[in-house]
């Protein structure tokens, strides 16, 4: 139960975290210097996939909470698989967008690391997606996931990875298309790059998913051992 309480607790802060980095974002709200660096105000903040997958972490983290207290409180007796199985697509979307801004924007957009981390980006960049992580693999417990839900996990990022690189090669020919299409930088080695860069990141989203499921079932068996 008491690991139950701090998952309770951790998804509203998931959820409160992603509200207030939406709400900063969309009306350019700064609190750690200015940085124009992948963030914008308005509604084309909706086209960063780090905006969209946080999102999609905090109204399942709010589902969470909501169920979780439920159970608490004697009033529910479990969470619905289906929800188990939205948030591991929800976290395996925001841990990919962890990794891939650690290791690679932070290497190849030549500007100091923290400026990738600064304002709303603090939030959708490191903190929603390592609380998320760890609310995921270590006080979470489930084992109904298995390999159709690892399957499905990939599913945001097949839908976005389907519009980025449609909106990239419709607009090859044009000026600017690198900073206004490809803002992430994933094809500035060319179109002939493309099939590695689709390879990495559906492999990558993959090992994530498959990891994540190993962890979540590893600490779920330890702790129906202990009860």
């Amino acid at each position: 139960m008491k690991k139950l309480k701090i998952a309770c607790i951790l998804n509203f802060i998931i959820a409160l975290l992603v509200l207030f980095g939406v709400l900063f974002m969309f009306l350019n709200i700064t609190f750690m210097g200015d940085n124009n660096i992948l963030s914008i105000s308005g509604r084309e903040l909706f086209k960063f996939f780090t905006v969209d997958s946080n999102m999609f972490m905090g109204v399942i983290a709010f589902i969470f909470g909501i169920y979780e207290l439920k159970i608490i409180k004697n009033k529910e007796k479990e969470i619905p698989h289906l929800f188990y199985s939205l948030k591991l697509m929800a976290t395996v979307s925001v841990t990919l967008t962890f990794l891939v801004t650690a290791l690679f924007l932070v290497p190849t957009l030549k500007y100091p690391w923290y400026e990738l981390y600064k304002n709303s980006n603090l939030f959708f960049h490191l903190l929603v997606p390592v609380l998320s992580i760890i609310n995921f693999t270590v006080y979470e417990r489930s084992d109904t996931l298995d390999i159709k839900d690892v399957l499905l996990s990939a599913v945001p990022v097949i839908f976005y990875s389907s519009f980025y690189t449609a909106n990239v090669l419709s607009h090859v020919g044009e000026e600017n298309v690198l900073t206004e299409y490809d803002f992430y930088g994933f094809l500035r080695g060319g179109l002939k790059t493309l099939p590695l860069v689709m390879l990495l990141i559906f492999t990558g989203t993959y090992a994530i998913s498959l990891s994540l499921v190993y962890f979540h079932h590893k600490e779920t068996k330890k702790r129906r051992k202990v009860v």
